[in-house]
C-alpha cells in the first residue's frame, strides 16, 4: 500500500478501543482520525483506509465506501456480522458449522412455538444487540412473557432470537488473524492462544489466556475460526466466540475487529490485538506469540477512587484501565490460576469502599 502521498486513516468509532487502534496505526507512520460511524466522510482526499471499530449498519457506511477508501471490514462483512441472524445463518446454513439450535421471530405470538421447537431451557435475546443486554435463560413457558419484554426492542430491528441452551464447560474466544503470508504472498490465518471468558447477565466479567482446551477441542475451535473468518474474507482480526463442551465446540458469534475480551493481549502477548489488526489490514508480518499467562476482570459502571486504584495496582503484576465505562483489571503470573487469583484480588481492592 503506497502511503507516500496520503497516509490518512479514518477510524469509525469512539472510546478507548478506537483510541488504541489509532495509536497502532500512528506507530506505523499513519495519521489516524477518529469519527463517529454516522459522520460524513473527511473532507479532501479520501483516506487510504477506513476502519470500522464499533457495530455499524451497512447503510451508514455507504458514504464512506463511495469515496474510494478501503473499508475494513467491508460493508458486506458488516452486514453479515452486525446481528445474530446474519452471522448464525452464514455459519450454520451456508458453511455447516456446529451451532446451538436457533430460530428468529418477529412477534410474541411466535415465541411459545419457537421455544417449544428449540426446546427448554432456551435463551431469548435481541437479534441485533451484541453487548449481552436483554437476554434471558428460560426454563419454563411461564417465563416467556418477561423474556420477550427484555428482548424485544423496536428501536433496533425488532427481531428476537431463540436459541437452545448448552450446558457447556466454558466459553472461549479464539482471536484469529487473517493477513498475507510473506512466504507465499497468499492469505493465511494465525490463531492466538484461546481466551477463556465468563459472562453474567450477558456481560463480560472475566477473561484469561491461555484457556485449557483438549487437543481435539483445539482442533475443532481452530477449524471453526478458520472457516468463518475465511467466509467473511476480510483481512484483520476476528474474535470468534465459542462454547466448549468436552471435545465438542459450538460456534456462537464473530466480531471482525478488536474486542473487550481481546484487550487481555495487552499483557499476555508480544503483539496486542490492536497492533495485530493494524498489521493484518496492511498485510504486514504477524506474530501471535504468547509471552505470559494472564487474566482480566471487568466491572461495568465503576468510577474508581484514587485510593481504590492504589490498592488494586499494589497487587503484583497488575494494571487497571477504564474502557467505555468499564474498569478493566489485568494481571499476569507464572500460571493462569495465579493470574486469575491476582485479578480477582485486585478487583476486590478496587471496589472496596
Amino acid at each position: 500500500m503506497d502511503t507516500a502521498d496520503n497516509n490518512q486513516v479514518l477510524i469509525l468509532g469512539s472510546g478507548a478501543l478506537a483510541d488504541e487502534l489509532a495509536a497502532s496505526f500512528r506507530r506505523l507512520g499513519f495519521a489516524p482520525a477518529i469519527r463517529s460511524v454516522d459522520s460524513a466522510p473527511l473532507a479532501g482526499p479520501a483516506p487510504v483506509l477506513t476502519l470500522v471499530c464499533e457495530p455499524a449498519a451497512p447503510e451508514d457506511l455507504a458514504a464512506h465506501e463511495a469515496t474510494g477508501t478501503l473499508l475494513v471490514p467491508t460493508a458486506d462483512a458488516c452486514r453479515i456480522t452486525r446481528n445474530r441472524e446474519g452471522i448464525r445463518r452464514t455459519a450454520a446454513e451456508e458453511h455447516g458449522l456446529p451451532t446451538m439450535a436457533y430460530e428468529f421471530i418477529d412477534s410474541f405470538d411466535e415465541l411459545a412455538g419457537s421455544a417449544e421447537r428449540v426446546g427448554f431451557p432456551c435463551v431469548v435475546k435481541p437479534c441485533t444487540s451484541r453487548d449481552g443486554a436483554g437476554q434471558t435463560v428460560v426454563h419454563d413457558p411461564a417465563d416467556l412473557p418477561a423474556a420477550w419484554d427484555r428482548a424485544y426492542d423496536p428501536q433496533l430491528d425488532g427481531r428476537v432470537a431463540v436459541e437452545s441452551y448448552v450446558d457447556f464447560d466454558y466459553e472461549c474466544t479464539i482471536l484469529t488473524v487473517r493477513s498475507i503470508d510473506p512466504e507465499t504472498g497468499q492469505l493465511a490465518s494465525w490463531f492466538c492462544e484461546p481466551i477463556g471468558t465468563i459472562h453474567e447477565d450477558g456481560h463480560l466479567v472475566e477473561a484469561w489466556q491461555p484457556a485449557p482446551l483438549s487437543e481435539a477441542a483445539m482442533g475443532n475451535a481452530r477449524s471453526i475460526a478458520a472457516r468463518i473468518s475465511g467466509a467473511i474474507g476480510v483481512q484483520g482480526i476476528y474474535a470468534i466466540d465459542l462454547f466448549v463442551d468436552g471435545d465438542e465446540v459450538y460456534f456462537s458469534d464473530v466480531t471482525a475487529r478488536p474486542t473487550l475480551d481481546g484487550t487481555i493481549t495487552s499483557v499476555t502477548q508480544r503483539i496486542n490485538e490492536f497492533d495485530l489488526h493494524a498489521r493484518a489490514v496492511l498485510g504486514l508480518p504477524i506474530d501471535v506469540t504468547l509471552t505470559t499467562p494472564g487474566a482480566a476482570r471487568f466491572a461495568r459502571g465503576v468510577i474508581p477512587t484514587l485510593e481504590g486504584l492504589a490498592r488494586a495496582m499494589a497487587v503484583a503484576e497488575t494494571s487497571v484501565e477504564m474502557i467505555r465505562g468499564t474498569a478493566v483489571v489485568r494481571s499476569t503470573g507464572d500460571s493462569v490460576d495465579e493470574a486469575r487469583v491476582r485479578a480477582a484480588e485486585a478487583l476486590r481492592a478496587l471496589l472496596e469502599s
